[in-house]
């Protein structure tokens, strides 16, 4: 029997990441050494304090970033069909972002923007100017795109993921206009659909902003099963929004957050586990630690695509999370998001 095709809509922030590591210190050969922790280099700035300094900064590489390229990318890998709406560049799609999978379908809405991320052994800064993000508004997406074209492209999708809500500053008004000139005018499949959402690190918003984000879901869940992803930061942030202690056992805090997310699933991804409860089932699972990363930004956003792929292929919620951590534990170590086949030959490897 032929396997079933899956059609996926992503949305809408897209941009070029440099990939960086700060340098410590250099040797008479021109050789050096980084900073392996990222409170190494936190404690290097503090004792600086009131004196000027210059960092050095060794470039690795540039690569298609944002989080719905990177899980879009990730998706298509998988074999998923997959329509992405950004800001690729304008009014051409830059360069950059044509090696993505040939499954993704780009579509421009903006300029795109330039990101620096500084990676150490186990964590990562990721520092830009959101600059075209902040120009993104219901009313520019719809004059750009067309109101017919955005409820074609959303009709009839197993998977809709608007994702890093935290860094385009008007996506609650975004996600409103879908929901009030898309989503009632679409055609479903038969199965109910996926609606998917990572916050990103919301650190930077208010209260009442987060607040106001996880309401819109319960207006999601009229059309889809909705899914939240968080990391443990952003899960800290959240729970913090929404007046949930910290202090719990796993299994009660994201059951707390689930509580109060207006999602179906809640998952929780960190760096030696994830979490996942879906109002029946909690489920945990160790990730698959590399020692020698290739890269970590993307991780997150891998771990979400392969959740995703999971849930499309109707496995368990337990299946999910080590599918997921399978595919950010071969992109952390490859640099490259994996095909179907480099999945699973990584876990006849890891269970045989």
């Amino acid at each position: 029997m032929k396997e079933p095709q899956f059609n996926a809509f992503l949305g809408f922030d897209a941009c070029i990441d440099t990939i960086v590591r700060v340098v410590r210190e250099k040797n008479l050969d021109n050789t050096g050494s980084f900073f392996n922790e990222s409170s190494q280099f936190g404690e290097f700035l503090t004792n600086l304090d009131n004196h000027s300094c210059g960092v050095e900064l060794q470039t690795r590489f540039s690569k298609p970033g944002g989080n719905m390229v990177i899980t879009g990318n990730a998706l298509g890998n998988l074999g998923v069909m997959t329509d992405c709406l950004g800001t690729f560049g304008f009014p051409e799609i830059l360069p950059v972002f044509h090696s993505m999978s040939p499954n993704c379908n780009l579509l421009t809405i903006g300029e795109t923007i330039s990101a620096t991320a500084l990676e150490f052994d186990s964590s990562k800064v990721i520092m830009f100017d959101p600059g075209p993000y902040n120009n993104l508004t219901w009313d520019a997406i719809k004059e750009l795109t067309g109101i017919e074209k955005l409820r074609k492209l959303l009709s009839v999708k197993q998977l809709a993921a608007f994702v890093n809500w935290s860094e385009i500053e008007n996506s609650s008004q975004i996600w409103n206009g879908f929901l009030e000139d898309v989503l009632p005018y679409i055609s479903y499949p038969e199965e109910r659909p996926i609606f998917f959402t990572d916050f990103s690190d919301c650190s930077r918003r208010t209260k009442e902003e987060i607040k106001y984000a996880i309401g819109l879901l319960r207006q999601f869940g009229e059309y889809f099963r909705v899914i939240i992803s968080l990391n443990k930061n952003e899960a800290d942030l959240i729970s913090a929004a929404l007046g949930i202690q910290k202090n719990s056992s796993d299994e009660e805090f994201i059951k707390e957050i689930y509580g109060s997310a207006n999602a179906d699933i809640v998952t929780i991804h960190r760096v030696n586990d994830a979490i996942a409860y879906d109002g029946v089932s909690y489920e945990s699972c160790n990730t698959f630690i590399c020692k020698n990363p290739v890269i970590l930004t993307g991780g997150g956003d891998n771990f979400n695509a392969g959740f995703c792929f999971a849930m499309l292929k109707r496995l368990s919620l337990f299946q999910s999370l080590i599918v997921a951590n399978a595919v950010s534990g071969l992109y952390v170590k490859t640099g490259a998001s994996p095909t179907i086949e480099n999945l699973i030959d990584f876990l006849k490897q890891k269970f045989h």
